[in-house]
Order: C-alpha cells, then sequence, then structure tokens
C-alpha cells in the first residue's frame, strides 16, 4: 500500500513538473509575440514621425535660407521641391516616395529626376503634400500597413524665388 502511495506521489509530482513546463512555454512565446507586434508598431510609428519631422525641417532650413518651396508630381505622386543658389548657380533638393522609400537628391535647377537616382531615407509607402495659398504645408505619409501620419508646417515665401 505504502509502495502505491509512493508511486502516485511521485506521478503527481512528475505530472505537475510537466504542466508547470508547458504553462511557462507557453507564457514565454505569448509574451515573445506581444513584444514583437509592440517593437514593430513602435519601429513604424518612429518612420512616420521621423518622415514627417524630417520634411518639416527641411521646409524650415530652407525657409530661413529664403529658398523656393514648391510641391510638383514625380511618376510615383507628390514631391517637396526646395530650392537654393550656391554662387550664381541654381539647385533643387527634390524629397519623394519612389520604391517604397522617402528618398532625396540634389540636382541642378531644372534637371529631371530619373527613376533610382535618390538617396534612401526611410521606409515609406506614400507621401501627399498639399501647399496651401496661405503658406501652410500639409504633410501625409503613408507606411508599408498602409496606415498615415499627417504634420503641418507653415511657409512663410512658399513658391517664391529668392531675390537676386
Amino acid at each position: 500500500m505504502r509502495r502505491e502511495r509512493d508511486t502516485a506521489e511521485i506521478l503527481f509530482v512528475i505530472a505537475l513538473f510537466f504542466l508547470y513546463t508547458i504553462c511557462t512555454l507557453l507564457l514565454s512565446v505569448m509574451i515573445a509575440d506581444a513584444y514583437s507586434r509592440g517593437a514593430e508598431r513602435s519601429e513604424r510609428n518612429y518612420n512616420m514621425r521621423t518622415s514627417v519631422l524630417y520634411l518639416t525641417e527641411k521646409v524650415r532650413q530652407t525657409t530661413s535660407a529664403e529658398g523656393e518651396i514648391s510641391v510638383r508630381q514625380t511618376d510615383e505622386g507628390d514631391a517637396l521641391v526646395l530650392g537654393m543658389s550656391v554662387e550664381d548657380a541654381h539647385y533643387e533638393t527634390w524629397i519623394y516616395v519612389e520604391d517604397g522609400y522617402l528618398r532625396e537628391v540634389l540636382l541642378l535647377q531644372g534637371s529631371d529626376v530619373s527613376p533610382g537616382i535618390g538617396q534612401k531615407i526611410m521606409p515609406l509607402s506614400a507621401l501627399v503634400l498639399e501647399l496651401g495659398p496661405e503658406g501652410l504645408l500639409r504633410i501625409c505619409v503613408t507606411d508599408q500597413t498602409g496606415e498615415t501620419y499627417n504634420g503641418k508646417v507653415f511657409v512663410e515665401k512658399a513658391g517664391r524665388r529668392k531675390a537676386a
């Protein structure tokens, strides 16, 4: 009788150990999945906020330098074009989305933007820009999952060239 009771206790302890091990593994998998989703969401939000802040800062730098700011079209959508003059040469910085990335390229004024020419800044699937007559630039970025993030910046001298 004692032997059967010892065997039952041992089997109970082993079963309890396996139950504890299975629960620990399931909890670890659930925590890892939640962490992974949270980290991915955080990175997407960071990229979207950073892209809007990047564009906003570029506009402010150009406004303070009294350069020309305009919105133009590329094959894949809107492009922010920031003009500047250096030693009687006129340049344009194009910031646009192509092949799933926000890109930037510096060109001589009047040059065409060729596919793949811009430096990759960060992943984005769409950029929508609206420059209102009152000088308010509305920026809307879309990531690869379809989430959007909006921003606004006041452009004091939108579309005007620096006086010579």
